[in-house]
This record gives structure tokens, sequence and C-alpha cells, in this order.
């Protein structure tokens, strides 16, 4: 089975329509999104439409749940609490009302997914360091083979056995016998990692490898939507340096 993971869609139609193209050419068998299908970006509607239409599940990302009133707006500085805010009065009815059926977590035979680190899913806090990873050794057994998050819009990846962690960014492996992988799914629709392609996991359950996917997509016209709405030029600014 060849799974597409989708994450921090952030409302740019632009880059959700370049990776399902990909995807489409790859012949993927099933979706997910991790979340955080909404926020920064102005075709939070399309994207949701699209979303709940594709994938077999969709998570709460954090700025799903500040947008349902699930997460408190005082996290977010004052730019992004304007996206916030104006997400929830662009929303239709039918998008909002599904926000809020939206679960922290699911699995798939062998894999597992979250939206920020499975230590406290509900937490929304970042994997990004092995020291983050390193905290999921006390709770090693619980974990699933692999292990995808989002939030972090970064593709730091990490495998975790007895009590060791490597980082295996950019080197993906076949997790052995007692050995669970973290991996960052990187963001279709605002990447931090200094590559502004798009980016989405491929994981094939036969092969037992996945690989992040970059895809180029109409960057100027996702900057000039998000300018036209009137929302932050610090989000548009994002999209075109990968920052």
């Amino acid at each position: 089975m060849k799974l597409a993971i989708l994450s921090d869609i952030h409302g740019n139609l632009q880059a959700l329509n370049a990776v399902l193209d990909v995807c489409k050419d790859r012949k993927v068998d099933k979706y997910v999104c991790l979340g955080d299908v909404v926020g920064y970006g102005a075709d939070i509607n399309a994207c949701c439409d699209i979303i709940r239409e594709l994938c077999d599940f969709t998570l709460l990302g954090n700025h799903d749940a500040a947008v349902i009133g699930a997460m408190e707006e005082s996290y977010y500085y004052k730019e992004a609490k304007d996206a916030i805010r104006w997400t929830r009065d662009e929303l239709s009815e039918e998008n909002l009302a599904w926000l809020f059926t939206l679960p922290f977590s699911a699995k798939i035979e062998q894999a597992s997914f979250f939206h920020g680190a499975p230590l406290q899913p509900s937490g929304f806090y970042y994997l990004v360091h092995a020291e983050d990873a390193r905290m999921h050794l006390d709770v090693i057994g619980k974990l699933n083979r692999w292990n995808f998050v989002g939030h972090a819009h970064l593709t730091e990846s990490f495998l975790l056995s007895g009590d060791s962690v490597r980082t295996i960014t950019d080197k993906p492996v076949v997790p052995g016998k007692d050995e669970k992988i973290l991996a960052n799914a990187g963001s279709v629709g605002q990447p931090r990692d200094r590559n502004p392609d798009a980016c989405f996991v491929l994981l094939d359950t036969d092969s037992e490898l996945y690989e992040h996917i970059r895809v180029p997509y109409d960057i100027q016209g996702a900057a000039q939507k998000i300018r036209d709405v009137g929302l932050s030029k610090r989000f548009s600014d994002r999209l075109e340096h990968g920052v």
C-alpha cells in the first residue's frame, strides 16, 4: 500500500493541488492528513473541502483547534491571531463543524499519526531535536513501528532503539525489531526548512520505506492570494523563502 501523509496545508490550495498531482502519478492508495488544514493561507474552504473528501482521516492541528476555541489564542502572536479570527469568520458552516470532529491521533496498521509530539498529542509539542525524540524512550513500548508528526513544518526524523536515539533525517531506514521511527512529515503549505517546495511523505508498506517528496508549485500565486485577502505579508513572504 502506498500511503500519502499530508500535513500543515494552511489554506495553500496551489501547494495542495500540486502535491495531489504527484500523488496521482505515484498511484497513491490512501491519504491521511496530520492537521492544520487552515491558518495562514487564503483558500481555507477549498482546502477543507478537498481534504474532507480525500483523506481516510484528518487530525486536529493547533490552528484548527484555535479556530474552534479548543486552544487559547493567547499562544499566538498578533498576525497569527488575526488569521485565526479571519479563518473563523470565513469558514463555511460545514467546514467549521467538521473541525470539531477531528481527533488528536490515529493509526493504520503499523503506523501511528499525530499533529504534535506523540508523548502528549493534545499538547501540540514540537518534535524537532534529538532530545525531543529522546523523551519518547520512556514510552517506546507504546509507540507504533512508524510514527509520523506534523506541526514543526520540518523533516527531522529519528530512530529509537532501546535507550538510544539516532537522527535519520534525509536517510530513512527500515526499522528493525523493537525499533521505532519518529518522523516529521514536513509541510504541504508552508515549509520552514529553507526549501520553499511543498513537502509530503509517501510511505510504502510493502517496501517498508518512506520518503519526503518535494513538489514545486505556484508560490507567487499563493502569496498573492494571502495579500489579496488582507492577511499579514509575513505569511506570504515565508512561502517564498521556505522559513
